[in-house]
Formats: structure tokens, C-alpha cells, sequence
């Protein structure tokens, strides 16, 4: 092929690939505003925990209720029984054969970064997410992903980032990425059916593809 029709072909290419509409990112307040869910609402979870302190991964499974800004709950069924109770600033676990344990949301930063973003997701509230995370929007209406950086100095020297995925308006993995490499993943209603994972990239990478 003669030099010129080689020019000539990547000349058409080029104009081919600059011609093709470019995909903007969804609106971040337009898409937090769609995920607002009017209380009382409840979904089954399963919760997947990474740390370079367990063997293996731990999991747990059961159902979340949702009451309304700063009114969350957290049932455990498996593999073992716990109720966690948010009302506000404080938390009460209740574990089956233990005593009840209460306990301000400011003395473990991590659940607190968490709660602020996930009560203000189920809540629809932009703003009040934007008060405490740089919030970042990618891939489209129908399949999404929000990162969210915390701005808190306490809270970034635990949570390095949170990132949701969902499909509409509908989050299915909430990932809560620590400082040290490990994290949480937090799956919700259909996406607790999870294909097999080896590790913590794995998952996050089977969430980005839900």
C-alpha cells in the first residue's frame, strides 16, 4: 500500500472517531436525587469485608431498613444474628448472647464516613453528600458510578474512597475503600447473587459490570 492511501485512510479514520457524539457523565445531583427512596424502605444485603487481619474474606448477610435521614438499621440473619441500630449520632448493636452495645458514631470515623454517604443517597440529598465528599460521576444513566472522596482530614485517615455503582436508580455495590488496601463491599438486593470473587479487585471489578 502506497504511503499516501496509508495517510489517506488514517485521515478518514480520524475523522470517523472525531465525528461520533462523545457520552457525557450523568448529572451527580440529578442522579443522587433519583436514588431518594421514601421511608420506611428495606432491601436484603450481603456484606463482603477485605483485611489483611482476617484469612479470609468475612461475610455476613441479611437486611437493611431504611427510616429516614439519620434512621438506618442493619439485620444480620447470617452467619450469626445482630441488629445495628442508627438513630442520629449513635449506634446500638444487639447481638444474640451478648449484651446490647451503644456507642457515638465519632469514635469509629469509618461507619460515620460510610452512614453520612449512605443515608444521603437513600435521602436523595446532593447537597448534604457535598458537604462532606469531593463527589465524582462516571458512565451513564443506566449504569453508573459516583466516587466519593472525603474531605473530613479525621475521616480521609481512615476511608480512602466510597465508590457506589447502580443501574438507574438503583445502587447495587457500595464499596468502602480504607487507607490500607482493604475495604468493605456492601451488595444490595439483586446484586447479593455475586458470581465467585478472589479478591477485593475482583469484586469491585464484578460491581462495575452489574
Amino acid at each position: 500500500m502506497s504511503a499516501s492511501r496509508t495517510r489517506l485512510l488514517v485521515v478518514t479514520a480520524l475523522a470517523a472517531a472525531a465525528s461520533q457524539p462523545l457520552v457525557a457523565a450523568p448529572d451527580a445531583a440529578k442522579l443522587i436525587a433519583g436514588l431518594a427512596r421514601e421511608a420506611p424502605a428495606s432491601i436484603a444485603f450481603a456484606e463482603v469485608r477485605f483485611s489483611s487481619l482476617l484469612r479470609e474474606p468475612l461475610i455476613v448477610s441479611g437486611n437493611l431498613a431504611y427510616g429516614g435521614p439519620g434512621n438506618l438499621e442493619r439485620q444480620v440473619a447470617r452467619p450469626y444474628r445482630e441488629t445495628t441500630t442508627i438513630r442520629g449520632e449513635s449506634a446500638r448493636i444487639e447481638r444474640e448472647g451478648e449484651e446490647p452495645h451503644t456507642f457515638a458514631l465519632k469514635h469509629a470515623p469509618e461507619l460515620q464516613g460510610f452512614l453520612r454517604a449512605f443515608g444521603a443517597l437513600l435521602a436523595g440529598d446532593a447537597a448534604t453528600l457535598e458537604r462532606s465528599f469531593a463527589v465524582a460521576a462516571s458512565g451513564d444513566d443506566s449504569r453508573w458510578q459516583l466516587e466519593l472522596t472525603p474531605t473530613d482530614s479525621r475521616t480521609r485517615r481512615r476511608v480512602r474512597t466510597i465508590v457506589v455503582n447502580g443501574r438507574n436508580d438503583e445502587p447495587r455495590c457500595v464499596a468502602t475503600l480504607d487507607v490500607q488496601g482493604g475495604g468493605s463491599v456492601l451488595l444490595l438486593g439483586a446484586a447479593t447473587a455475586v458470581a465467585p470473587y478472589t479478591s477485593l479487585d475482583d469484586l469491585l471489578t464484578q460491581c462495575r459490570a452489574e
